[in-house]
């Protein structure tokens, strides 16, 4: 049975269940793991989109192509910043620039990782797709977990 307040509302409870992990003297702490689950197949959804596109890319108008891929991206960052509270991440100025520098470091990978061949099969652009999607989500981790000094 659930318990209600004086004012008649019923009593909510704090979310304690709340996925953390402790690295070092930092907390990293995810506090809307649904979240993050939507945001990370909504863009393994949209880069799995994006095949039939490469798969063409080479015999389609330039203009149709950029233009694809520019929506797409735009799409993909407005699911990153999404309900994200940038201002409460960071524990210290210090996690602030560790989390840059790694996003930095990730996007140089997905760069590398998203340099896809005019004549590769199928099978080669979905594999290199997983790639993408891996750093897609890794990228999206480092934006959505906050960092907390540990007590």
């Amino acid at each position: 049975m659930s318990s209600d307040r004086r004012d008649g509302g019923p009593e909510t409870k704090p979310v304690t269940d709340v996925p953390t992990w402790t690295v070092g003297s930092v907390v990293l702490r995810l506090d809307e793991p649904r979240l993050f689950l939507i945001k990370a197949l909504s863009v393994l959804v949209l880069s799995y989109a994006l095949l039939p596109i490469l798969a063409v890319k080479s015999s389609v108008p330039a203009y149709f192509y950029v233009s694809l891929m520019i929506v797409i991206h735009i799409l993909v960052l407005a699911i990153y910043v999404y309900r994200v509270r940038f201002r409460e991440l960071d524990a210290s100025y210090r996690s602030l620039i560790a989390r840059l520098i790694a996003l930095a470091v990730v996007t140089y990978l997905l760069v590398v990782v998203s340099r896809f061949e005019d004549d590769a099969s199928w099978a080669m652009l979905a594999f290199q797709m997983l790639g993408v999607t891996v750093f897609h989500a890794i990228l999206l981790a480092l934006i959505m977990f906050r960092l907390e000094r540990r007590e």
